[in-house]
């Protein structure tokens, strides 16, 4: 979860009943019923709308809308998994982009994904934002041609 004031710690305790319900990763997520976004500019929305359908597109995850949020829950067994099966290699990406390569790379093993909806409170941020919107974008944008690839 950021540490900015933006994520609601209340959500910890349905991504965990997720969890005990039997999902294996709970992504608290913009774009399901219930959720919602507070000062968050047009633009930065549009953006991350376009990346959902992008991912949606091209890299479909059954019970995945939010490819990009890192408020997530992982049960700890996926992890130690996805670390065996991808070494170092599992966290390899700088940046941003490093919670979508998870994403990509966990669909690959047995894992079932669920999401909550989240209120995301920008208009809480204390200062800007640390995120280079352009680096970003053209890092994630090769993360996908990378992986559309194999690699």
């Amino acid at each position: 979860m950021d540490a900015d004031n933006t994520h609601s710690p209340g959500l910890i305790r349905a991504m965990t009943r997720r969890i005990h319900e039997g999902a294996d990763v709970v992504i608290a997520s913009r774009f399901r019923p219930g959720a919602d976004v507070a000062g968050v500019p047009l633009h930065r929305r549009l953006l991350s709308r376009w990346a959902s359908w992008l991912f949606m597109a091209f890299f479909p995850i059954h019970g995945v809308r939010d490819y990009t949020c890192g408020f997530r829950a992982y049960r700890g067994p996926v992890l130690r998994d996805a670390f065996e099966r991808y070494g170092e290699e599992f966290i390899d990406q700088d940046g941003f982009q490093c919670m979508v390569d998870i994403l990509l790379k966990l669909r690959r093993l047995d894992v079932i994904f669920a999401e909550v909806p989240m209120i995301l409170r920008y208009d809480r941020k204390s200062g800007a934002s640390k995120m280079n919107v352009l680096r970003t974008t053209t890092g994630t944008l090769w993360l996908m041609a990378r992986r559309r690839l194999g690699r």
